[in-house]
């Protein structure tokens, strides 16, 4: 069984391309997010791991699976698409057409709003 500190580091080193992962199966961030902690849970819980990355990875992609075939809820509010919102989405592995696709806009508009979000980004 993994410590908790050999958790954090694995969550340090791994938790950005995992995600990028979950986000390419789910579509949605929050979907995403879950899907990584509870990939994470069951590390922690799983004493018989030997390739904790490859867990990791498999453990992601199933959640992610899970969590794609549930059902959305009633009342979903559309996400509004900000310049650094695409920025960060693009950081976590989003493609300009998955942008595009999410936020329900033209892949010039994905385009010109990374571009402004990358200006915010260096400006502060």
């Amino acid at each position: 069984m993994l410590d908790r500190q050999a958790i954090a580091d694995l969550y340090d080193r791994q938790a950005s391309r995992l995600y990028a992962l979950a986000l390419r199966i789910t579509g949605d961030r929050d979907a995403a997010a879950d899907a990584l902690a509870d990939a994470f849970d069951a590390l922690g819980r799983n004493d018989d791991v030997r390739d904790p990355e490859t867990f990791l990875v498999r453990a992601t992609r199933d959640h992610a699976l899970a969590r794609q075939t549930q059902k959305q809820p009633a009342a979903v509010v559309p996400t509004v698409a900000t310049p650094r919102q695409m920025v960060e989405d693009a950081w976590y592995g989003m493609t300009v057409s998955d942008l595009a696709r999410v936020y329900r806009i033209s892949e010039a508009d994905v385009r010109g709003m990374l571009c402004s979000g990358m200006s915010e980004f260096a400006a502060s």
